[in-house]
């Protein structure tokens, strides 16, 4: 049986590869500005990949300290972590798309 965690690992993964490539799509061909001032910051400083994971560092970091502090199970932070960050980062991943194709201001 697969379990809740290897679900929002495998999410997370994914998250992480369609947003990285359609960044980078996005960053080659227009325009292109990274809508988080965090995110510009790690990309400008350690390059594209870098950048972007420790910006994905910092979400699950944002995403797991409260749950952590108000008393959750490692393995649920750990849940919630990979599963917030993945999720959020496919939506990063469609706005880029939209933006590539001329949808997204």
């Amino acid at each position: 049986m697969v379990t809740r965690l290897a679900l929002a690992v495998c999410l997370l993964l994914v998250g992480i590869a369609a947003d990285v490539g359609t960044t980078y799509v996005a960053l080659s061909g227009s325009e292109y500005v990274e809508g988080s001032p965090v995110g510009r910051l790690f990309i400008s400083r350690f390059g594209l990949l870098g950048g972007m994971l420790l910006t994905k560092a910092v979400g699950m970091a944002v995403i797991g300290l409260p749950v952590a502090v108000a008393g959750g199970t490692r393995r649920f932070v750990a849940t919630l972590m990979c599963g917030g960050v993945g999720a959020l980062s496919l939506a990063v991943a469609a706005r880029n798309l939209l933006f590539v194709a001329g949808l997204w201001p």
